[in-house]
């Protein structure tokens, strides 16, 4: 038994193809490798040169290997969108003389540009434990040699055959019990199975090796359009590719982006914290463009149950206590969902890249992507002074998520922060996810909780979340919360309905130990 891998590597870290339906690609499927390694195959080195039989005994049967053993692992680079706007066009002559309106016009054809994702490494399709001979392995690379390019001819690629202990760690395993539903971070690649390869001959014979057109039959019409008919595709099924679990900490944010502000037009007071958190978050996505993940834009698939929490934007005053560096700028701090993919992640990151300003109505702030620094979500902030415990305010307030029926004996600002906590730790704790909101407070208290909010008196509700319903004003609200067995004193945390864009992180508030424990 030995480990196996094909990498694909692209010289101009850009890879440019189009799926069955006419979307670009983000990864390179499986079926496009190996129709590509069946061109190889039938002109490259190995060929026989018989049009009819181009395939040597070893080339065949390398792709008979490969239509009976799928890859069991990929390993999947950052991607990002060459182009983080609309789609760009080139028109051009294509020599398609139609004739229209008494006349024959040469047309002119658009084509759609810039739909290529650039890639931080090689894309790598991995075979564990399989059993292949030292002849095939060779036969398997003289064929990746011969592969020009993937995808379109814009997109050169230089294809290699790994094996042991050159063969990179994996990003993605193959679920073979996967359903329909789509779950965040995975890839979904179309497979060849048994009989893809006869499947493509006997196309290409359909279309190339029958009897030649006659003269009159082949000329040149008015009405003639380019066309290809597209083969069969009986013999392929969808791989689900899952992310490989890694060891992320018990908090609902995982890891934080620190991002240092340079510079700002005029402070930036608490009432405007979620506007420039939106500005921030508007940009990132554009960046990213149509490929950006769910757990960046909240927008989940149908068949794609919502995370609990998704990435979450937060601006901080310098000043704030607690805090992990050793200077007095403001930032933009970007948490990261326990669970988010690499794949996700890197494309997050990328968006960061080439960042300079945000920019809102009232402000203007330079940003330096260059200086990201990255903790833990369980170890961001500063730990308690020695005879200080550790207690939370919410910054700058905290937004109810619905409205509850109050409860006999609970404050109805204590059943809302309740609620709150449980929608951001339901996935941790299930318990305290009960659709019943004196159950949740229950829940919640039994881990050690002490909540204790208060009303916040201001002109402007809405400033404090990102969209309203007229039918219901926003209701936000102080919010001072031990947290108890939850989460560790240093581990970072957001609550409420605008937790994702700029309200209600909660921030260290440390008291003497001797007044907690009289309170």
């Amino acid at each position: 038994m030995a480990t196996l891998a094909i990498s694909a590597e692209f010289p101009l870290a850009v890879y440019t193809g189009h799926g069955a339906d006419g979307a670009a690609e983000k990864v390179p499927a499986i079926s496009r490798l190996f129709s590509a390694l069946i061109q190889a195959a039938a002109v490259g080195s190995l060929s026989t040169g018989d049009v009819r039989s181009p395939f040597t005994p070893g080339a065949l049967e390398v792709l008979e290997w490969l239509e009976e053993h799928p890859p069991s692992a990929m390993s999947v680079p950052t991607v990002v969108p060459v182009s983080a706007g609309g789609r760009t066009y080139t028109y051009r002559k294509e020599g398609v003389f139609l004739k229209e309106v008494g006349r024959v016009n040469n047309k002119v054809t658009a084509r759609t540009m810039s739909e290529g994702f650039a890639f931080g490494g090689p894309v790598l399709w991995i075979w564990e434990d399989v059993e292949a001979g030292s002849g095939m392995i060779r036969t398997l690379d003289t064929l990746c040699a011969d592969v020009p390019h993937l995808g379109e001819t814009s997109s050169p690629v230089r294809l290699r055959v790994h094996t042991g202990d050159t063969v990179g760690e994996p990003t993605h395993r193959l679920d073979d019990a996967a359903g329909l539903r789509q779950h965040a971070g995975e890839l979904r690649q179309v497979m060849p199975t048994r009989g893809r390869l006869a499947e493509l001959e006997a196309a290409h014979a359909a279309q190339y090796r029958g009897k030649p057109p006659s003269v009159a039959a082949d000329k040149h019409t008015t009405s003639t359009r380019p066309h290809a008919p597209r083969p069969d595709e009986t013999c392929q099924r969808t791989g689900v590719f899952r992310p490989v679990d890694t060891l992320d900490a018990d908090v609902p944010w995982s890891h934080v982006l620190a991002l240092p502000i340079a510079s700002q037009s005029r402070p930036v007071p608490e009432e405007r914290f979620v506007s420039v958190c939106v500005a921030l978050h508007r940009a990132i996505v554009a960046r990213m463009g149509a490929g950006a993940p769910p757990e960046v834009t909240g927008r989940y698939a149908p068949s794609m149950p919502p995370a609990a929490n998704r990435v979450a934007l937060h601006y901080v005053p310098g000043d704030v206590d607690g805090l992990p560096f050793d200077d007095s700028r403001d930032r933009f701090l970007l948490m990261v969902p326990r669970g988010m993919s690499g794949h996700a992640l890197g494309a997050l990151v990328g968006a960061l890249t080439g960042l300079r300003r945000v920019v809102t109505k009232a402000h203007q702030l330079a940003v330096e992507p260059d200086k990201v620094e990255v903790f833990a979500g369980d170890a961001f902030w500063r730990a308690p002074r020695p005879g200080y415990t550790r207690a939370w305010e919410a910054m700058p307030a905290v937004v109810a998520e619905r409205r509850l029926k109050s409860v006999v004996g609970i404050r109805d600002v204590d059943l809302a922060a309740a609620w709150s906590l449980g929608n951001v730790f339901r996935e941790l704790y299930p318990e305290t996810g009960d659709t019943q909101a004196a159950a949740r407070y229950a829940a919640v208290t039994d881990l050690g909780v002490r909540l204790s909010g208060r009303a916040l008196r201001t002109l402007t509700p809405s400033a404090y979340v990102h969209k309203t319903n007229r039918a219901s004003l926003p209701q936000p609200y102080r919010l001072t919360v031990d947290m108890g067995s939850l989460v560790s004193d240093r581990s970072i945390v957001a609550l409420g309905q605008s937790r994702h864009l700029g309200c209600g992180l909660l921030v260290p508030r440390d008291v003497p130990t001797m007044m907690q424990e009289d309170a």
